[in-house]
């Protein structure tokens, strides 16, 4: 039989992020951003490469430039 102890997976969804680590760690070993959002008027900027949506930290750096948070 193996010495090796499994430590538990903690999984913490969030409303802009999600934390990924360990149990009894002092903090997360990754913490990503799950923020999706695209564009309050679809079509406006045709032509200025405007994307259909944004995901993680491009998201987040648009909020509040007249985009929403899906």
């Amino acid at each position: 039989m193996s010495d090796v102890t499994a430590k538990p997976l903690v999984v913490d969804s969030g409303t802009s992020s999600t934390k990924i680590g360990y149990a009894g760690n002092e903090a997360p070993s990754y913490d990503i951003p799950t923020v999706v959002g695209r564009p309050r008027h679809q079509g406006v900027m045709v032509g200025m490469g405007q994307k259909d949506s944004y995901v993680g930290d491009e998201a987040q750096s648009k909020r509040g430039n007249d985009f929403r948070k899906l």
